[in-house]
């Protein structure tokens, strides 16, 4: 890591609904590593922002009757205004409908359907809309999807894939020749657990017939990208990666210290190392995947209705009190 550098983000949020005390939990811990990191004498770099595509934005506007530009610019006011009550100190907030980042996203694109890494191939598989994943059918759990354990979609269409298969191997090897990638250990060995079975390619399209609302492919204007193909790229488009700001990005991404709650692990852990990889980037200095916030033992979720509105919090015992109670109840 560099000396005197600390660039960390959290998630980019997604717009499908109102911010939650899990968002806020991850964006106060971010603070305080920044707070600590400034203290020290470090040139810090502090970034969030808002995930904007995908099949579940689209739904969620076409239920309100409005656009989904609409639908995003109503919910991204709403984390921006709980960071300032929260005195969060971000040095950027980056939202994936900004120029600034499609255009990066499209120019990654071409570049890698340009020199092969990209392939279009007939599809078959098991769709979850609220994760916007594919899974195979020995994934399915009781023929519901692993992680939210909602039904899927049974899908088959034409798509555009990233040779992410060829890079097993590598990111085995760097794994484990890199102790601080992904912390804590036991997130590391799930990994690497996870790495021991074949890896497939990943798909990073989606026909505009099915989604229209996404960044689409500079090669085909019949597809939109695959939302996490999209949101991952904001830890590097927002640092200025193949724009006019390319010496801060060269001068901050070896610091890069992402803070992630475990349900993202796969795509920021495998994914992500893959893409940049393929881009000829290394990847972050290290991936953090704290656990979750729960109601009753069930995650705390938006879709099932049991999640803690945190402004409710701050009016009733302040911003202090909820950002010390946050922090000391789940630590790292």
């Amino acid at each position: 890591m560099s000396r005197k550098i600390f660039y960390v983000t959290t998630p980019i949020y997604y717009v499908n609904d109102v911010p939650h005390i899990g968002h806020a939990y991850t964006t106060i811990a971010a603070d305080v590593l920044s707070r600590y990191w400034r203290l020290r004498g470090y040139q810090v770099f502090f970034l969030t922002g808002t995930d904007e595509h995908g099949q579940k934005v689209q739904q969620a506007a076409q239920e309100k009757g409005i656009e989904p530009q609409h639908h995003c610019d109503e919910v991204v006011v709403r984390f921006q205004q709980l960071w300032e009550r929260l005195h969060i100190c971000n040095d950027d907030f980056i939202r994936t409908t900004q120029l600034r980042h499609t255009e990066v996203v499209q120019a990654i694109l071409q570049d890698l359907y340009d020199r092969g890494e990209i392939y279009r191939a007939p599809y078959e598989g098991w769709y979850c809309t609220p994760d916007e994943r594919f899974w195979t059918e020995k994934d399915l759990v009781e023929g519901c999807c692993p992680d939210c354990l909602r039904p899927v979609t049974q899908i088959r269409e034409n798509n555009y894939f990233f040779q992410m298969s060829k890079y097993q191997s590598w990111l085995v090897g760097y794994i484990q020749s890199h102790s601080d990638f992904i912390l804590p250990l036991a997130k590391r060995n799930e990994v690497l657990g996870f790495l021991k079975n074949p890896l497939g390619d990943l798909c990073i399209s989606r026909p505009c017939k099915r989604l229209n609302w996404g960044i689409p492919l500079p090669f085909d204007s019949d597809y939109v990208t695959y939302v996490w193909f999209d949101a991952l790229i904001n830890y590097i488009s927002a640092t200025g990666y193949r724009s006019g700001g390319k010496e801060n990005f060269h001068e901050l991404w070896p610091s890069a210290v992402h803070l992630i709650g475990k349900d993202i692990l796969t795509t920021h852990a495998v994914y992500w190392p893959t893409m940049l990889k393929a881009m000829g980037l290394d990847p972050p200095h290290t991936i953090f995947a704290h656990g979750w916030w729960t109601v009753e033992g069930k995650k705390m979720s938006k879709s099932l209705c049991n999640v803690v509105e945190p402004h409710r919090l701050i009016d009733q015992y302040g911003a202090d009190a909820l950002r010390y109670f946050l922090l000391r109840e789940v630590t790292f």
